[in-house]
């Protein structure tokens, strides 16, 4: 910096004249203005430690922000949150940056009145504007603009430091996703059973029921709807698509059809029993007294399955079982009214569920859709695996459109047993209303009256469908845990603010410094004691001063005594 070196320099300082409004003017005298080091105490040492240190303390904001740009919240390890330890390190940064801007406005004032002949009442308006707003406006308004301008923009500008500093950080919350092995949902490409069955003599009527089956069937009747078993802490998700072994319903009304095919023994008043056959193929049968019973409710079903001696499957594949249901409702006489016949059928097939997910009790897929495998049958009949008494209904692996369909198999044995289930007494059972002993009765209070056949059905077969997912050949499909996260977000815009304060600070400074250096005027800053030192001389318009540096001021303060009068 020019004129800065560690030899002292002296400037010759030319008072000015004055002399009190009724005393006489004052013969002009010269005295000299020593300059130090400028990194000497008595010159700007403290204001320029104060400006590097806001330099450093905005530089460190500006740190931690880029630190904690797109992280999560937690990355900050410190005692005190991220938010507190920003409003402190603005706020030391706003005492730094003051501390100096204060000290130039101060020295500002000497050479504004250096410069040419000012009002006597800008000394009060440099004074207001080193500190605080209102004076820097008044400084900007009713001064005519010069080095200390800069000074008042710096103090308004201070007022948004804060406010900014805090706008620039934007805690949001983000999805953090990582796989993890507790995240599972289930889907079956097999259905088979070890079944301890090795009699020779042994047929497809004692094939032991699966329960886990069994009960699925009972509670899709009776409509029971359970929660889905899978396996998540917290929020998870599936990306991708799975392919599940199932099953599937279908009913129709076939009220008119079938009743035009019925035949009928015994008359109107006294026991009627009629039989028919639904276009499905099952047989139904009735009965009737006249003011004494009537059937209200009658199921039979019927498999389509083939004996195990057979060596292709039946055409009717993939449908495995037919159901018929008949329902009235007798009136006082018990004469049959509002009479319904459905029939249903159950088949065998496969479902794609894609991107999966759970969120506490709630689990759910975007899609679900039945497969198509692009042809009507492609299951095959054969012997696959250990199980050689019974075969297997299975397909090859394959690809139809853009899915891959894996290989799918079903023991045939295992389908069996769920047949002998369906033609059970178990299921296909009759409830008659009156004058009538019922001892099979099956699941007639699930389907009598007014229920909804073709719904219970299909909920029957994403019962059986479910269990197959978590059923004894079931596979795990991890996912990937979702966790929200606060994350930090720096809209590095609103910092933009405190830069452009920092580097108008810089300005000033520098300025300021070299300016001084280059001037005659003493090194008095803010110093109210330095008015103490000039003498104003009211005819002329002029100061005088003795060229005294602060300190040699204060030294004479503290000896002196005064007194107010």
């Amino acid at each position: 910096m020019a004129g800065v070196d560690s030899n002292p320099k002296t400037h010759p300082y030319e008072p000015a004249q004055v002399s009190e409004v009724d005393s006489e003017p004052q013969t002009a005298t010269t005295t000299e203005y020593k300059r130090h080091p400028v990194y000497s105490p008595s010159e700007w040492l403290l204001e320029s430690i104060s400006s590097i240190l806001a330099l450093g303390l905005l530089i460190g904001i500006a740190i931690i922000f880029w630190y904690m740009d797109d992280k999560p919240l937690s990355a900050w390890r410190g005692r005190i949150s991220l938010n507190a330890t920003i409003s402190i390190l603005t706020t030391a940064y706003i005492t730094a940056l003051m501390h100096g801007v204060s000290t130039f406005i101060g020295q500002s004032k000497w050479l504004h009145f250096q410069n040419g002949s000012r009002k006597l009442a800008d000394f009060e308006i440099f004074d207001g504007a080193s500190r605080g707003v209102w004076g820097s406006i008044l400084l900007l308004t009713t001064v005519k603009w010069n080095l200390a301008t800069i000074s008042a923009f710096i103090t308004i500008l201070r007022l948004t430091l804060s406010p900014f500093a805090q706008q620039v950080v934007l805690i949001e919350q983000r999805d953090i996703v990582f796989s993890a092995d507790t995240a599972t949902f289930g889907y079956a490409h097999n259905y088979s059973r070890n079944i301890l069955n090795n009699l020779v003599n042994s047929g497809i009527g004692s094939i032991p029921q699966d329960p886990g089956m069994q009960s699925s069937i009972i509670r899709g009747l009776y409509g029971i709807n359970i929660a889905e078993p899978f396996k998540c802490p917290g929020a998870c998700r599936w990306t991708g698509s799975y392919i599940s072994l199932g099953f599937k319903a279908e009913c129709r009304n076939v009220t008119q059809e079938t009743l035009q095919v019925a035949t009928c023994e015994g008359k109107d008043n006294s026991l009627r029993q009629c039989n028919m056959t639904t276009p499905g193929g099952v047989d139904l049968a009735t009965r009737a007294y006249f003011t004494d019973l009537a059937t209200t409710y009658y199921m039979n079903a019927s498999s389509l399955l083939m004996s195990t001696s057979a060596t292709k499957l039946p055409d009717t594949f993939p449908e495995i079982t037919r159901f018929a249901i008949y329902r009235s409702t007798p009136d006082s006489n018990f004469r049959i009214q509002d009479i319904n016949i459905t029939d249903c059928s159950l088949s065998i097939t496969a479902y794609q569920y894609t991107d999966a997910k759970a969120d506490g009790s709630d689990f759910s897929f975007a899609t679900k859709r039945e497969v198509d495998f692009g042809m009507k049958n492609p299951w095959m009949l054969g012997t696959k695996g250990t199980e050689m008494k019974f075969k297997s209904m299975y397909t090859n692996e394959s690809t139809s459109g853009d899915i891959h369909i894996p290989a799918l198999e079903m023991s045939y044995a295992s389908l069996a047993a769920v047949e002998t289930l369906f033609e059970s007494t178990t299921i296909a059972t009759e409830w008659v209303a009156g004058n009538f002993v019922n001892t099979n009765l099956g699941v007639a209070a699930a389907l009598s009256g007014d229920v909804d056949i073709s719904n219970r059905f299909d909920k029957m077969a994403t019962a059986m469908t479910d269990y197959l997912r978590y059923g004894p050949n079931a596979l795990s499909a991890h996912g990937e845990v979702v966790q929200s996260e606060p994350f930090v977000f720096i809209r590095w815009g609103y910092f933009v603010v405190p830069i452009v304060t920092e580097g108008c600070a810089i300005l000033f400074a520098i300025l300021s410094i070299f300016s001084n250096r280059r001037s005659r005027v003493p090194l008095w800053k803010s110093s109210t004691l330095a008015v103490l030192a000039c003498q104003r001389e009211k005819q002329r318009g002029l100061l005088q001063t003795t060229g005294k540096d602060i300190n040699e001021i204060k030294d004479e303060a503290q000896k002196a005594k005064v007194r107010l009068q």
